[in-house]
């Protein structure tokens, strides 16, 4: 939906297995394609954190928006006590230890993690070491491979004021879900099959924008007629001074030509 009117743009249904930052490329895709009908480019993106992954961030890149997307919890922009050469693709400890890229993992959840390790020769002497990596022979960082996407997307929300993108968002999405949920029957899909839902869906969001239609007509009336009256009160407020004007000159006119004779 558009921050500035409200108004759905698209709406979808999806398996309830899915995240919702694995919904968000599809939900940006569709919804570029339906406002390109008409000529209307998307150039921000307001999201929760729900909707953060690499997926998505990548999806806002390669069509050129704007993201506004806290990263999830886990993410870290920075390692205390360790600095990363991105030339040569490694982490460099406060002793001057590197931690070369070693190889690629996959995590229980799925997610891609590129792994970063020091050798043991390295941290066996370290004074550091009990509070470095404690009973282990070596130190090891694991970092995602979508980090990239991560740290822009840090880095401009460094730069905005948060609050006012959370406000923004909260009074953009929370009073159409409430609509949907509390007016137009959305609180629980009663359908077989997601085709069926995703008819219930559109249906729903389809009756919302014709009333957000049917009150911007009726405001863009309200607003013309009390246009109208302004214009006709200032009419007659200029009638008015006018004839009192002329009233006022012929009253003098009159009393001058009436002593003189």
């Amino acid at each position: 939906m558009d921050s500035a009117h409200h108004v759905i743009t698209h709406i979808q249904t999806d398996h309830a297995d899915k995240k919702d930052s694995q919904c968000l490329p599809s939900l940006l895709n569709n919804t570029i394609e339906n406002l390109n009908q008409y000529g209307v480019e998307v150039e921000q993106v307001y999201a929760d954190a729900g909707y953060s992954s690499g997926e998505a961030l990548k999806a806002l890149e390669e069509n050129n928006i704007t993201g506004y997307i806290p990263n999830f919890g886990q993410y870290k922009p920075s390692r205390e006590g360790f600095t990363y050469d991105k030339e040569n693709d490694r982490y460099t400890c406060s002793r001057g230890v590197h931690l070369p890229f070693k190889k690629l993992t996959t995590t229980s959840l799925g997610y891609k993690m590129k792994v970063y390790r020091s050798s043991a020769k390295d941290c066996g002497s370290c004074p550091l070491r009990s509070v470095c990596i404690g009973k282990s022979d070596f130190k090891k960082i694991d970092d995602s491979i979508d980090k990239p996407y991560y740290d822009r997307i840090h880095a401009r929300l460094e730069n905005v004021n948060r609050e006012k993108i959370r406000k923004l968002r909260s009074s953009t999405v929370e009073p159409v879900l409430g609509t949907l949920v509390n007016y137009l029957s959305m609180r629980r899909v009663n359908t077989r099959g997601i085709r069926q839902a995703n008819k219930c869906m559109l249906m729903a969001a389809v009756a919302y924008n014709l009333k957000k239609l049917m009150k911007w007509n009726e405001q863009k009336t309200k607003t013309a007629v009390m246009a109208l009256k302004k214009a006709e009160k200032r009419l007659c407020f200029i009638v008015f001074n006018l004839w009192q004007y002329v009233a006022d000159h012929n009253y003098h006119r009159v009393n001058f030509v009436f002593d003189k004779s």
